[in-house]
């Protein structure tokens, strides 16, 4: 084996891992950060606050806030979605009428 043969092997496109481009990548993002808040949150709840009533509190307000957060967003991502297909559906049926 040459020199040369040997860069070539070595050029070779690897397989990579790569999510595919979407609208909800954004979303995805948010829910990987709020799992792992959630992670923090929920193993410091008890040096937070002393009383149960208070640690309930804290775990429940927070996973009430982040489902809350994740669906806003969904659905300005799914209103988005939508107002861009209804905006193309509307130019191509003007350029079949024109």
């Amino acid at each position: 084996m040459t020199h040369s043969e040997g860069d070539a092997s070595l050029s070779r496109r690897r397989k990579v891992f790569t999510v595919k481009a979407s609208p909800f990548n954004a979303i995805k993002l948010d829910l990987a950060l709020i799992l792992i808040v959630g992670i923090v949150v929920l193993v410091t709840h008890d040096r937070l606050v002393e009383h149960q009533l208070g640690q309930l509190l804290i775990v429940a307000g927070y996973g009430i806030a982040a489902m809350l957060w994740i669906v806003v967003k969904t659905r300005r991502v799914l209103k988005n979605i939508d107002q861009t297909v209804s905006s193309e559906s509307d130019v191509s049926q003007s350029s079949k009428n024109g």
